[in-house]
């Protein structure tokens, strides 16, 4: 990421943190999409390109469930709204979550997705807590019958930032089908590691 849009970024993220996100953010993130697009490399239509270009068609906010899993099943359920934006020329998808404990508190996160320009590569910028992780994915899977139903997945590559540590590997799998979009992670040890587990589960539908 070219360094003016790392900087709208970490702006963002800052922004996040205050009592006011979603007035704050607009127009930050209009200025994010912007400046972090032109750090998109990739020229061509790649398996990247063509998941990055499905998550531009959730452009909108979406609200569900969020669970989460252990070897005995769900063992913590949140509420959550996603609100999905894309850059003009759809090479860049950010994600602002918003997590609502049943406490009545929140918490945010942000994630831009982009091609890095090698064949089928994407990387993710996450921000929380005002802390950034890198992270990389390979588009491993896109099924399209056309903008309101398809499934897309991505994997994680054998490498990350050198700012970050190793993270399990993470396999995230999108199924829109309509108004209503399921977002499944499963997680392994390492690349290695022959079996997937499931981590959690995203069940939104599309409000007016």
């Amino acid at each position: 990421m070219n360094v003016p849009a790392f900087r709208s970024v970490l702006s963002c993220s800052r922004l996040m943190q205050t009592k006011f996100p979603t007035r704050l953010l607009a127009g930050c993130l209009t200025v994010l999409m912007m400046g972090a697009a032109q750090s998109a490399q990739a020229e061509t239509e790649d398996a990247a390109q063509t998941y990055v270009a499905a998550m531009c068609d959730l452009d909108g906010n979406w609200t569900g469930r969020f669970d989460l899993y252990n070897e005995s099943g769900i063992y913590s359920t949140f509420s959550m709204d996603i609100v999905f934006q894309c850059s003009p020329d759809n090479k860049l998808s950010m994600e602002t979550r918003t997590f609502l404990q049943s406490d009545g508190s929140r918490s945010h996160t942000l994630a831009v997705i982009f091609p890095t320009g090698k064949p089928g590569e994407m990387q993710m910028s996450y921000f929380g807590g005002g802390v950034e992780g890198v992270y990389y994915f390979n588009a491993i899977r896109h099924e399209i019958d056309d903008h309101e139903h398809w499934t897309v997945a991505r994997e994680a590559a054998q490498r990350t930032h050198e700012s970050a540590p190793t993270p399990p590997v993470s396999r995230y799998t999108h199924i829109r089908n309509g108004n209503e979009l399921i977002m499944i992670r499963d997680v392994k040890p390492d690349h290695m590691s022959p079996e997937w587990t499931l981590s959690s589960k995203l069940i939104l539908h599309l409000q007016p």
